[in-house]
């Protein structure tokens, strides 16, 4: 299971609070979260790209979003609790809570350019993290609603080129009339002997279901294939990511990348992102003082 995103900790941190009549820290809300979320140990050491933990990240910033929405408080350094507003907001709201909200809720000053009353207990270290999270979270939605406009032909390039560049191996694009759902091939071997079989939707807003897995899983088998790798610019439902665990029972192992999977893996491997800027950000160097 991946890491959910980050406005998905936003409700289940104010609900967190809402549970507690003393003042939580950061691990305390950590330690809930595994529970609550369900997190497995892959979940809490996944790294952005600073090498960061992505988990902490995410919590982190959604307790400042939440305090400067006035859901949390704060009275003492590194220590929150639950406000009025905030209780009455889990009262009458139900469901998700989102950026959308989050803005309504606050002083108007957008939660994405944080500023040093609220953020006292962020050190200048992670005020860059917060903010090139953020920067990376905008570039993704920029980034999907292109790919989103392409066409389906480019898609499917555009599929097979992030591959590649993964590390898959030497990719060839094979969609059109009578591709039998097929729509590339990784090969990874010199002699072409192991192959991964593609398939790339570029849907808008409708879910991949169950049968559109099923149909991808049944046309591996006249490849005599079992690896396989379905990527949308959508979402799977459950259903969807159930046939694909299942068909592991079948000897098959398909990979499912979703539009959210496949934004952060174009902006990792940097398929259609150029790098618009470089800081560099120096701290002293403890060796070369050691024997003064």
């Amino acid at each position: 299971m991946a890491l959910p995103s980050q406005s998905e900790f936003l409700r289940p941190i104010l609900e967190i609070a809402s549970n507690q009549s003393k003042e939580l820290r950061y691990p305390d809300f950590r330690d809930e979260l595994i529970l609550m979320l369900k997190l497995s140990s892959a979940d809490m050491q996944e790294k952005t790209p600073s090498g960061a933990l992505r988990v902490e990240k995410h919590i982190r910033y959604c307790i400042y979003q939440l305090n400067k929405a006035r859901l949390l408080t704060t009275e003492k350094r590194g220590c929150y609790q639950i406000t009025p507003e905030g209780h009455q907001f889990l009262q009458y709201h139900k469901g998700a809570l989102d950026q959308a909200q989050l803005n309504l809720l606050g002083t108007g000053v957008p939660p994405q350019s944080p500023d040093a009353m609220n953020m006292n207990d962020v050190s200048p270290d992670e005020q860059i993290e917060i903010i090139h999270e953020q920067l990376q979270i905008k570039l993704a939605d920029e980034l999907l609603e292109s790919v989103k406009r392409t066409s389906p032909d480019r898609f499917e390039q555009l599929v097979i080129e992030l591959l590649v560049k993964i590390g898959y191996g030497k990719g060839e694009r094979v969609g059109g009339s009578g591709d039998g759902g097929i729509d590339g091939i990784i090969t990874q071997d010199r002699l072409g002997f192991k192959k991964v079989y593609v398939q790339a939707k570029r849907w808008d807003s409708t879910q991949i279901g169950e049968p559109e897995i099923r149909n991808f899983s049944g046309s591996l088998d006249p490849h005599g294939a079992s690896r396989g790798v379905f990527i949308t610019t959508s979402l799977f439902s459950a259903t969807a990511r159930q046939t694909a665990a299942a068909a592991q029972l079948n000897n098959k192992n398909i990979k499912l990348i979703d539009g959210k999977e496949l934004a952060r893996l174009m902006i990792e491997y940097e398929v259609g992102v150029i790098t618009k800027m470089v800081y560099k950000i120096g701290e002293i160097d403890e060796n070369y003082f050691s024997d003064l």
